[in-house]
């Protein structure tokens, strides 16, 4: 009997997010295809690809909606149970609101293990072919190279970058190296330095610690600098390339890329959140699903319409927690792994006190 229960409730939940999911990615692909058309017809892209283009950010998009999708599954379909009494009938029959959340939970361990795997496999190819499809195609930018696992090899007009690092927060470039090259390719003048800085007001980048070598008449001339301005074709914004390289780098990758960081004596902070930040995000489902239990039975509310209100604003409230918490990690003020797991401690905390309070 309790098993045949299970299939009714699970059944119920998976049907009503796999419904939702489809709704928010039809919503979110309808908006974002009337705001990037104007640039796609002005590039003049093919149907083709701008087929392809939106048809490969539907992972992206299910990686970003099913953690508000889950919990609003869970909050409808428990006020559903409640609105037609059967939420009552269970507990009558002796099931405790854990016993009935139990199938709920399950399902939201499933989901997030299913998001885990999804994001390090499938997201980060297809977001490797979109970002590709946009900075070639639309905004006609050269195809530059990028390798974030051992050091940066970037091809610039009339020079070659090898750098260890890049902190496009700061704009700052780690264990640069600079050949800068004459129209005939030939090597004429080589920089080293422990970091660059890019000066707004000068619109150059400051570099610091390094050294200056130069091909004069077939001898080597060499000098010393602790800072020196050097006006570079490259700005910050060539460089935004590497960010959507970076952001495509697996679990595993990017904690190899941070080990390497910290043997050169760089810092890791940014990197370090957004390596807890893959670790908690595929947990937001889940986080969410036990939250969204704990309401349906501490609440008396069953209108639907309030019910979706209510997942939106709480969906809401956990993205604000999650910006403001991944900001102060990014600046220090708060540990890599508290900065990426604060609002799933938050709400898990919140979730089972009052799933505690509802169930004595």
């Amino acid at each position: 009997m309790v098993k045949i229960i299970d299939k009714y409730l699970g059944k119920q939940f998976l049907l009503t997010l796999f419904f939702l999911l489809i709704s928010l990615i039809f919503i979110y692909l309808v908006f974002d295809f009337f705001e990037k058309i104007d640039n796609f017809s002005e590039a003049h892209v093919d149907s083709k690809t701008i087929c392809i283009y939106f048809l490969f950010t539907i992972p992206g998009i299910i990686s970003q909606m099913l953690p508000a999708s889950s919990l609003l599954a869970i909050l409808i379909s428990l006020s559903l149970l409640k609105k037609h009494n059967e939420l009552v009938a269970l507990q009558t029959c002796g099931l405790s609101p854990y016993r009935i959340g139990l199938p709920y939970i399950l399902g939201g361990i499933i989901i997030s293990l299913f998001l885990f795997v999804f994001n390090e496999t499938i997201v980060s190819k297809t977001q490797a072919i979109t970002n590709n499809i946009w900075n070639v195609q639309v905004e006609r930018k050269k195809p530059r190279g990028g390798y974030l696992q051992e050091r940066i090899w970037l091809k610039g007009e009339n020079a070659i970058y090898q750098i260890d690092a890049v902190n496009l927060k700061t704009n700052t470039l780690y264990g640069v190296t600079v050949y800068f090259l004459t129209p005939s390719f030939k090597l004429k003048k080589r920089v080293d330095a422990h970091k660059a800085v890019w000066n707004k007001r000068g619109k150059k980048w400051i570099f610091h610690q390094g050294s200056e070598q130069t091909l004069s008449k077939g001898e080597i001339i060499t000098t010393f600098f602790r800072k020196k301005g050097f006006n570079l074709k490259e700005t910050p914004s060539d460089l935004r390339f590497l960010e959507a390289n970076y952001q495509q780098l697996n679990l595993w990758q990017l904690k190899k890329y941070i080990k390497q960081l910290k043997r050169q004596g760089y810092d890791t902070t940014i990197y370090a959140v957004d390596l807890w930040q893959k670790t908690a995000a595929p947990l937001t489902p889940f986080i969410l699903i036990i939250f969204g239990v704990a309401l349906v039975f501490k609440g008396k509310e069953t209108k639907i319409g309030h019910t979706i209100a209510l997942g939106i604003l709480i969906a809401f409230i956990f993205w604000v927690i999650q910006a403001l918490s991944l900001a102060l990690g990014k600046t220090g003020r708060l540990h890599p792994f508290l900065a990426a797991w604060l609002p799933h401690l938050f709400f898990t905390i919140w979730g089972i006190v009052i799933l505690k309070y509802s169930g004595e």
